[in-house]
């Protein structure tokens, strides 16, 4: 038996209970792994709320973690006990001590990397990784607008945009965080609070607008960000923290010829060779200083409906792991 989070119910971070569970050994292409470090992501609250639908009621939740593997299914090849991998993405199951996890689905970890900073490079690096690198190519001359700019997600893009040559400007909510989207590569940055994003834009681009927006916020700034947008600018919604935007009329992108996507990581690493693409790039950039995450909390994996509950009022800055009790 080991100790996970367990969710029987939807609901707030209350419904997510600590308990004793049973998982089993792995199957044919599969593995067990004993978990080192949690990637908290936003995804996991979408879940938890009944947002996104998990097959199965009750369930573990968590989608990212790094840890050693202590046990391979008959047969399987590539894998041995003792190796350190970081795994991502569905069946859910990461805020476990142990978990059992498709082998098709881990990726090695350099042993310059530590697990902590690994655990978050599978969902929010290679998330970054396809907003900047695929779903809107940034080069260099270009203007980007990242909301939530003090993220987890939002921190690496406006390295990564940096990075590429890009002007970036971000959004925040405090000064606290506006000192660290500076720092991470920010050229202009608005306290959306205390100023309208939509009029900031249009002054520091003189009019012209941005070629891209990169909107994790959703509802709240949905059409304010198509507002920002150049022409044939593209308008990447990729999260809903504020909640879903409303729906949008076609003719709402026709003045000015806008694309609009909603896009998501499953979509962009639908094969093993993407997978295994998309990490190594984070990981080498990580390893060349290109960005760095920084993982300003930590929390007991026995307090993750704290750790729900901070990032879902915006209490916490970059990124957020949960470390087992046990390690």
């Amino acid at each position: 038996m080991i100790k996970a989070i367990r969710i029987h119910e939807l609901g707030g971070p209350e419904v997510m209970k600590w308990e004793y569970v049973e998982i089993g050994e792995p199957n044919d292409g599969e593995i067990k792994v004993q978990n080192k470090a949690i990637g908290l992501n936003f995804v996991d609250i979408y879940f938890r709320k009944g947002v996104y639908k998990n097959p199965t009621i009750p369930y573990t939740p968590g989608v990212e973690a790094v840890g050693v593997v202590t046990a391979v299914g008959p047969g399987l090849t590539g894998i041995k006990v003792g190796d350190l991998v970081a795994h991502a993405g569905t069946p859910t199951g990461a805020y476990a001590e142990e978990q059992i996890v498709p082998a098709d689905k881990v990726v090695p970890v350099p042993p310059s990397v530590d697990p902590v900073i690994a655990a978050c490079v599978m969902v929010k690096g290679r998330t970054a990784q396809y907003l900047v690198r695929k779903c809107f190519k940034v080069e260099q001359g270009h203007t980007v607008l990242i909301h939530a700019a003090a993220g987890g997600v939002g921190s690496l893009l406006c390295q990564w945009a940096n990075s590429l040559g890009a002007t970036v400007i971000g959004t925040v909510s405090t000064k606290d965080k506006a000192a660290q989207a500076k720092a991470d590569g920010c050229h202009h940055i608005i306290l959306y609070k205390e100023e309208d994003f939509v009029t900031r834009v249009d002054e520091i681009t003189s009019g012209k607008g941005v070629e891209v927006v990169y909107d994790s916020v959703g509802k709240d700034t949905f059409e304010g960000s198509l507002a920002c947008l150049k022409v044939r600018g593209c308008m990447v919604s990729f999260g809903e923290s504020s909640g879903a935007p409303d729906p949008v009329p076609m003719s709402a992108l026709a003045a000015k010829s806008l694309y609009l996507t909603r896009p998501s990581l499953r979509g962009y690493t639908c094969t093993r060779d993407e997978l295994l693409q998309t990490a190594s790039e984070v990981f080498d950039n990580v390893a060349a200083g290109v960005i760095r995450f920084r993982v300003n909390r930590t929390y007991p994996l026995s307090q993750a409906a704290q750790a729900h509950a901070d990032l879902e009022n915006r209490r916490t800055v970059g990124s957020v792991v949960l470390v087992p009790d046990s390690c």
